[in-house]
């Protein structure tokens, strides 16, 4: 069993129901704000997919998952602009665009501003 260096005051501490629902409320808001910054088309094609932007990894993600082929297609087509409203908020994320077809490759973009 690995024995830590530091003595236990100086480790990070569990995180608590308060930081759970914290982070939660955080997410949701950069979501809604995200999403209120996308134009009507960007808008419709994620309302056609199932989206989470999760805020508490090491790198924001933005995670697409497309119910089909042309929807994949679709955000594909507009990932540019995706891009550029998600880095509006969120200045270093990712992308990931991921079909529910198996024909379809998953996609990763990584924006750093």
């Amino acid at each position: 069993m690995k024995k830590h260096q530091l003595p236990p005051e100086d480790l990070a501490s569990t995180p608590s129901f308060l930081d759970r629902s914290l982070l939660l409320q955080l997410e949701e808001a950069v979501s809604k704000q995200f999403f209120a910054s996308c134009d009507r088309i960007t808008q419709t094609f994620l309302n056609q997919c199932q989206w989470i932007l999760i805020t508490n990894l090491d790198i924001p993600t933005l995670t697409i998952t497309c119910p089909d082929a042309e929807t994949y297609w679709n955000i594909i087509g507009n990932i540019e602009n995706i891009t550029q409203y998600l880095s509006r908020i969120i200045h270093t994320s990712r992308i990931e665009v991921i079909p529910k077809d198996e024909e379809n490759i998953c996609v990763e973009v990584e924006i750093s501003v």
